[in-house]
Protein backbone atom coordinates (compact mmCIF):
# COMPACT_ATOMS: atom_id res chain seq x y z
CA UNK A 1 0.00 0.00 0.00
CA UNK A 2 1.63 3.52 -1.47
CA UNK A 3 1.73 5.93 2.11
CA UNK A 4 2.17 9.56 0.86
CA UNK A 5 4.17 10.48 4.34
CA UNK A 6 3.82 13.73 5.91
CA UNK A 7 6.88 15.96 6.01
CA UNK A 8 7.76 19.72 6.64
CA UNK A 9 6.66 21.14 3.81
CA UNK A 10 2.61 20.07 5.04
CA UNK A 11 3.49 20.06 8.86
CA UNK A 12 0.63 22.13 10.14
CA UNK A 13 1.28 25.96 10.40
CA UNK A 14 0.10 27.39 13.72
CA UNK A 15 -3.30 29.05 13.78
CA UNK A 16 -3.11 33.23 13.93
CA UNK A 17 -4.06 34.81 16.87
CA UNK A 18 -7.28 36.00 15.25
CA UNK A 19 -8.40 31.83 14.54
CA UNK A 20 -6.95 30.54 18.21
CA UNK A 21 -9.16 33.30 19.75
CA UNK A 22 -12.20 32.70 17.74
CA UNK A 23 -11.90 29.03 18.58
CA UNK A 24 -11.63 29.99 21.87
CA UNK A 25 -14.82 31.65 21.72
CA UNK A 26 -16.42 29.03 20.31
CA UNK A 27 -15.12 26.11 22.66
CA UNK A 28 -16.79 28.23 25.71
CA UNK A 29 -20.10 27.31 23.97
CA UNK A 30 -19.56 23.41 24.06
CA UNK A 31 -19.53 20.44 26.51
CA UNK A 32 -18.29 17.14 25.45
CA UNK A 33 -19.35 13.53 27.29
CA UNK A 34 -18.79 10.01 27.09
CA UNK A 35 -22.49 8.35 26.13
CA UNK A 36 -22.63 6.14 28.67
CA UNK A 37 -26.99 5.59 29.39
CA UNK A 38 -29.26 4.46 27.13
CA UNK A 39 -30.73 7.59 25.71
CA UNK A 40 -27.27 9.17 25.28
CA UNK A 41 -26.45 6.40 22.76
CA UNK A 42 -29.67 6.41 21.56
CA UNK A 43 -29.99 9.85 20.59
CA UNK A 44 -26.29 9.40 19.14
CA UNK A 45 -27.43 6.37 16.70
CA UNK A 46 -30.55 8.89 15.66
CA UNK A 47 -27.99 11.99 15.14
CA UNK A 48 -25.84 9.49 13.10
CA UNK A 49 -28.81 7.87 11.39
CA UNK A 50 -30.29 11.22 9.88
CA UNK A 51 -27.06 12.83 9.28
CA UNK A 52 -26.14 9.76 6.64
CA UNK A 53 -29.68 9.52 5.63
CA UNK A 54 -29.38 13.52 4.64
CA UNK A 55 -26.17 12.56 2.55
CA UNK A 56 -27.64 9.57 1.38
CA UNK A 57 -25.60 7.01 2.84
CA UNK A 58 -28.38 5.30 3.97
CA UNK A 59 -31.41 3.30 2.81
CA UNK A 60 -34.70 5.30 4.87
CA UNK A 61 -35.59 2.85 8.03
CA UNK A 62 -38.75 2.09 10.42
CA UNK A 63 -35.81 1.95 13.12
CA UNK A 64 -34.67 5.25 12.70
CA UNK A 65 -31.30 4.91 13.89
CA UNK A 66 -28.12 3.87 12.23
CA UNK A 67 -25.99 1.11 14.59
CA UNK A 68 -22.70 -1.16 14.32
CA UNK A 69 -21.37 -3.91 15.96
CA UNK A 70 -18.46 -1.87 16.69
CA UNK A 71 -20.52 0.29 18.89
CA UNK A 72 -20.90 -2.48 21.14
CA UNK A 73 -17.06 -3.66 21.34
CA UNK A 74 -15.29 -3.24 24.74
CA UNK A 75 -12.73 -1.26 23.13
CA UNK A 76 -14.74 1.89 22.46
CA UNK A 77 -16.38 4.73 23.98
CA UNK A 78 -19.44 7.03 22.06
CA UNK A 79 -18.66 10.38 22.12
CA UNK A 80 -21.15 13.38 21.98
CA UNK A 81 -20.90 17.08 21.57
CA UNK A 82 -23.50 19.69 22.63
CA UNK A 83 -24.36 23.43 22.30
CA UNK A 84 -26.85 24.36 25.30
CA UNK A 85 -27.54 20.46 26.00
CA UNK A 86 -28.33 19.67 22.74
CA UNK A 87 -26.52 17.01 20.28
CA UNK A 88 -24.88 18.46 17.69
CA UNK A 89 -21.96 16.46 16.97
CA UNK A 90 -20.70 12.72 17.61
CA UNK A 91 -17.91 10.31 17.13
CA UNK A 92 -16.70 7.17 17.92
CA UNK A 93 -13.69 6.75 19.42
CA UNK A 94 -11.51 2.65 19.57
CA UNK A 95 -8.21 2.27 21.77
CA UNK A 96 -6.81 -0.82 21.05
CA UNK A 97 -3.30 -2.78 20.85
CA UNK A 98 -2.33 -6.50 20.57
CA UNK A 99 -4.67 -7.73 23.85
CA UNK A 100 -7.72 -5.60 22.34
CA UNK A 101 -7.13 -5.88 18.55
CA UNK A 102 -10.50 -5.21 16.77
CA UNK A 103 -11.40 -1.61 15.61
CA UNK A 104 -13.09 -0.35 12.54
CA UNK A 105 -10.48 0.89 10.20
CA UNK A 106 -8.33 -2.47 10.63
CA UNK A 107 -11.38 -4.19 8.82
CA UNK A 108 -10.60 -2.02 5.89
CA UNK A 109 -7.23 -1.64 5.90
CA UNK A 110 -5.66 -4.88 7.79
CA UNK A 111 -2.13 -4.05 5.50
CA UNK A 112 -1.52 -0.79 6.90
CA UNK A 113 -2.79 -1.54 10.51
CA UNK A 114 -1.75 -5.31 11.34
CA UNK A 115 2.16 -4.11 11.10
CA UNK A 116 1.25 -1.67 14.00
CA UNK A 117 -0.36 -3.80 16.71
CA UNK A 118 2.05 -7.14 16.07
CA UNK A 119 5.05 -4.88 17.20
CA UNK A 120 2.63 -4.32 20.28
CA UNK A 121 1.96 -0.67 19.10
CA UNK A 122 -1.99 1.39 20.93
CA UNK A 123 -3.93 2.72 18.26
CA UNK A 124 -6.37 5.32 19.43
CA UNK A 125 -9.20 5.06 15.94
CA UNK A 126 -11.59 7.75 15.30
CA UNK A 127 -14.71 6.67 13.27
CA UNK A 128 -18.26 7.82 12.34
CA UNK A 129 -18.21 11.27 13.19
CA UNK A 130 -21.21 13.06 11.65
CA UNK A 131 -22.63 16.76 12.89
CA UNK A 132 -26.32 17.75 12.99
CA UNK A 133 -26.33 19.32 8.86
CA UNK A 134 -27.63 22.80 10.39
CA UNK A 135 -25.32 22.70 12.78
CA UNK A 136 -22.48 21.79 10.53
CA UNK A 137 -22.87 25.04 8.61
CA UNK A 138 -23.49 27.22 11.41
CA UNK A 139 -20.87 26.13 13.55
CA UNK A 140 -17.36 26.32 11.28
CA UNK A 141 -14.92 25.12 13.88
CA UNK A 142 -16.74 22.17 15.48
CA UNK A 143 -14.30 19.90 13.13
CA UNK A 144 -11.51 21.39 15.24
CA UNK A 145 -13.43 20.40 18.88
CA UNK A 146 -13.89 17.01 16.98
CA UNK A 147 -10.28 17.02 16.42
CA UNK A 148 -9.16 17.80 20.19
CA UNK A 149 -11.38 15.22 21.59
CA UNK A 150 -9.61 12.69 19.37
CA UNK A 151 -6.50 13.80 20.91
CA UNK A 152 -7.21 14.12 24.18
CA UNK A 153 -8.13 9.93 23.78
CA UNK A 154 -4.64 9.98 22.71
CA UNK A 155 -3.03 11.78 25.25
CA UNK A 156 -4.91 9.87 27.63
CA UNK A 157 -4.78 6.29 26.60
CA UNK A 158 -0.98 7.07 25.75
CA UNK A 159 -1.45 6.00 22.04
CA UNK A 160 1.79 5.33 19.61
CA UNK A 161 -0.78 6.16 16.96
CA UNK A 162 -3.61 7.46 15.89
CA UNK A 163 -6.18 6.26 12.58
CA UNK A 164 -9.25 7.14 11.03
CA UNK A 165 -11.05 5.84 7.92
CA UNK A 166 -12.95 8.79 6.52
CA UNK A 167 -14.50 10.02 3.37
CA UNK A 168 -11.64 11.32 0.80
CA UNK A 169 -12.86 14.96 1.04
CA UNK A 170 -12.12 15.18 4.21
CA UNK A 171 -8.17 13.48 4.26
CA UNK A 172 -6.81 17.05 3.57
CA UNK A 173 -8.02 18.59 6.54
CA UNK A 174 -6.39 16.35 8.65
CA UNK A 175 -3.12 16.04 6.76
CA UNK A 176 -3.20 20.50 7.03
CA UNK A 177 -3.63 20.38 10.55
CA UNK A 178 -1.76 17.23 11.67
CA UNK A 179 0.76 16.53 9.22
CA UNK A 180 -1.15 12.83 8.64
CA UNK A 181 0.20 9.91 6.37
CA UNK A 182 -2.31 9.74 3.36
CA UNK A 183 -2.78 5.92 2.43
CA UNK A 184 -3.66 5.90 -1.26
CA UNK A 185 -5.76 3.21 -1.07
CA UNK A 186 -9.75 3.45 -1.10
CA UNK A 187 -11.85 1.01 0.15
CA UNK A 188 -15.32 0.59 -0.05
CA UNK A 189 -16.62 -0.78 3.74
CA UNK A 190 -19.92 -3.18 2.71
CA UNK A 191 -23.50 -1.94 1.95
CA UNK A 192 -21.43 1.34 2.08
CA UNK A 193 -21.99 3.35 -1.22
CA UNK A 194 -18.99 5.52 -0.51
CA UNK A 195 -15.53 4.50 -0.71
CA UNK A 196 -12.98 5.71 2.29
CA UNK A 197 -9.20 6.45 2.66
CA UNK A 198 -7.03 5.94 5.57
CA UNK A 199 -5.25 8.54 7.94
CA UNK A 200 -2.38 7.86 10.15
CA UNK A 201 -0.20 9.63 12.66
CA UNK A 202 2.51 8.51 14.82
CA UNK A 203 1.89 10.24 17.76
CA UNK A 204 4.44 9.29 19.99
CA UNK A 205 6.68 11.22 18.17
CA UNK A 206 5.23 14.03 16.64
CA UNK A 207 2.81 14.99 19.96
CA UNK A 208 5.19 17.94 21.21
CA UNK A 209 5.43 19.12 17.51
CA UNK A 210 1.52 19.32 17.18
CA UNK A 211 1.23 20.91 20.37
CA UNK A 212 3.76 23.46 19.54
CA UNK A 213 1.96 24.29 16.14
CA UNK A 214 -0.99 24.11 17.61
CA UNK A 215 -1.76 24.75 21.00
CA UNK A 216 -5.64 24.35 21.29
CA UNK A 217 -4.91 21.14 21.32
CA UNK A 218 -3.31 20.92 24.62
CA UNK A 219 -5.43 19.56 27.73
CA UNK A 220 -5.32 18.97 31.17
CA UNK A 221 -4.76 15.70 33.30
CA UNK A 222 -8.23 16.67 34.81
CA UNK A 223 -9.54 17.45 31.52
CA UNK A 224 -9.29 13.89 30.35
CA UNK A 225 -9.85 11.64 33.83
CA UNK A 226 -13.35 14.19 33.22
CA UNK A 227 -14.17 13.08 29.76
CA UNK A 228 -12.53 9.36 29.82
CA UNK A 229 -12.78 7.72 33.28
CA UNK A 230 -16.76 7.17 33.60
CA UNK A 231 -17.75 10.19 34.37
CA UNK A 232 -21.37 10.92 35.28
CA UNK A 233 -21.97 14.77 34.10
CA UNK A 234 -21.10 16.36 31.25
CA UNK A 235 -17.73 18.30 30.63
CA UNK A 236 -18.10 21.79 31.28
CA UNK A 237 -17.76 23.85 28.45
CA UNK A 238 -14.73 25.19 29.64
CA UNK A 239 -13.19 22.33 29.87
CA UNK A 240 -12.68 22.01 25.49
CA UNK A 241 -11.82 25.39 25.67
CA UNK A 242 -8.54 25.59 23.46
CA UNK A 243 -5.10 27.28 24.77
CA UNK A 244 -4.45 30.80 22.96
CA UNK A 245 -1.26 30.75 23.89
Amino acid sequence: MEVHNSDTSVYPVALSLGSSAQLSRFSKRIAARVAGSYPERDAIFKLRYQSYLRAGLVCQNSFLRYIEPADHASNASLMGLYVDRRLISSLRLQISNASSPYFSSLELFPHALEPLLRSDKTIVDMSRVVTEGESGRQYAWMPYLILRCWIMAAEHFRADYISAAMRPQHLLFYRRLLGSDLHSELRRPPDDPTTLGLVTVSFASSANRLYENLPFLRSTPFERQQLFEHSTTPIKAAALQPSVS
